[in-house]
């Protein structure tokens, strides 16, 4: 049976990065993903609620927030975000908070980075990549640097490549990741 997750996000980069992610999580299990694009953060807080409830019109019987935690506090934005989609409209939600940026998960696979980016050289690995105030600017180094400076990193194009060269193992270095894969694993 095909499963209608709805996801509810910052940009479409994100959105291209969850569903490789789901695919990656429940090989072989079928999904549509029904969406909302914040295109920032203010936009996604204050329509969470409204557009969950779209996606529940639209049959979609998961749901996925997610939300960059950027400089906040990240228990007050798991607060905030849950009250603001109380009550939710679809019993089955996940909030994930990448922290920083969801480009901190992607920064936890070096090789899938080389890989999806065809580059000369595998980037330095990032010991610890939700720990960098910047990931976004950290993976542009690191492409530009590995490709010897003739490629450039664009999140909109490269995002969903090295989230599906990505391995879970990799994935599950950043604590962020793991409610994702927990949802996607008991509900999809």
């Amino acid at each position: 049976m095909t499963k209608r997750v709805g996801i509810i996000a910052e940009d479409q980069s994100d959105v291209d990065v969850l569903k490789e992610l789901i695919l990656k999580i429940s090989p072989g299990r079928s999904f549509v993903v029904r969406k909302f694009l914040g295109h920032g953060c203010g936009k996604l807080r204050g329509k969470c609620l409204q557009w969950a409830s779209v996606l529940k019109e639209q049959n979609c019987q998961l749901l996925v927030v997610c939300h960059d935690l950027d400089n906040r506090s990240l228990p007050v934005l798991q607060n905030e975000l849950r009250v603001r989609l109380n009550p939710c409209p679809i019993a089955r939600n996940v909030i994930v908070i990448p922290v920083r940026a969801i480009e901190a998960w992607l920064l936890s696979d070096s090789p899938a980075i080389a890989r999806a980016l065809s580059l000369r050289r595998r980037p330095q690995t990032t010991p610890n990549p939700e720990a960098l105030l910047n990931p976004k600017g950290r993976l542009e180094q690191l492409v530009y640097s590995a490709s010897g400076k003739t490629k450039r990193y664009l999140n909109t194009i490269h995002n969903s490549r090295i989230a599906a060269h990505s391995s879970l193992g990799s994935l599950r270095r950043c604590p962020s990741f793991r409610p994702l894969e927990s949802f996607v694993k008991q509900h999809i």
